[in-house]
């Protein structure tokens, strides 16, 4: 790899670390709050460009770039998340039940 390659990794790997993490948040918290689902779809576009890039630069011959999987790996992490917004947002979930207050 390169070092251009290797900058570019180094950029996926430090956003692709926040998909997971904020899909977990969303599913502990099950809402969809923080950003809404265009937000993520664009960046989920610029995730299928860059692979859809990787894939149209060099000969078949050459095999594909290792940044190329990163882009794919990510682009199903900001999938899901997606997923999961859109699903929360059609259906959040039901409020707990009202609890008793104790009457002094």
């Amino acid at each position: 790899m390169n070092p251009s390659q290797i900058l570019e990794a180094v950029m996926l790997v430090c956003f692709g670390l926040a998909w997971p993490l904020a899909t977990l948040k969303m599913m502990r918290r099950g809402r969809a709050e923080g950003r809404g689902l265009a937000f993520t779809l664009v960046i989920l576009a610029g995730y299928v460009a860059g692979a859809l890039s990787k894939l149209l630069a060099g000969p078949a011959a050459a095999g594909l770039p290792p940044v190329f999987w990163l882009y794919v790996l990510n682009t199903i992490s900001v999938g899901a998340n997606a997923a999961l917004q859109w699903r929360l947002s059609r259906h959040p979930p039901s409020p707990p039940p009202a609890t008793p207050s104790a009457a002094a």
